[in-house]
């Protein structure tokens, strides 16, 4: 990781620009991917340091200010910030991975327990949608998967985050 350190109206120590760089690096952990490169400006006005930081992944950008009595402060809290961001956009990244587009797992969530099912005969039941709703709510499955008697495709009932029946239907691909 790249760290651009500016300061204006003062000089940054050496044992200071130390133990921000050591902030800093620490934050390569919470990163999704590798961090390009940081760029710092600390200012000093009004007997307070301002810090300005914004840290560059690949496609991605985030920013963040600080104020403080020191300028290891100011700049521990925009790492601080910087963490949170990187965190969270961490964690969009890794439901993204686990859950695949329009498939069950994302449906379900991923909080959600896995289900598997042991059973010798399996059979898809032909109903329409309203039917297959109502069979669904009549029992405790997380899930209900059906053929569609009006289209002829395999379907499924469940119960998405906010509590509501969602229907999912297979494409035709």
């Amino acid at each position: 990781m790249n760290l651009d350190i500016k300061t204006r109206h003062f000089q940054l120590g050496d044992e200071s620009r130390e133990k921000i760089e050591g902030v800093f690096e620490k934050l390569e952990r919470f990163s999704p991917r590798p961090v390009g490169e940081v760029k710092l400006l600390i200012n000093h006005e009004n007997n307070e340091f301002h810090c300005d930081g914004v840290l560059y992944l690949r496609s991605q950008e985030f920013r963040a200010e600080n104020t403080g009595a020191e300028p290891e402060l100011a700049a521990q809290g925009v790492a601080e910030q910087l963490q949170r961001q990187l965190e969270k956009y961490k964690g969009k990244i890794s439901a993204k991975q686990r859950a695949e587009p329009g498939g069950l797992g994302k449906a379900l969530g991923s909080e959600e327990p896995t289900v598997h099912f042991a059973t010798e005969h399996f059979e898809i039941k032909n109903l329409d949608a309203a039917r297959a709703r109502q069979e669904f709510t009549d029992t405790e499955a997380p899930f209900l998967v059906y053929r569609d008697a009006d289209n002829g495709r395999i379907s499924v009932v469940y119960r998405n985050r906010e509590g509501d029946l969602t229907v999912m239907e297979a494409s035709n691909g």
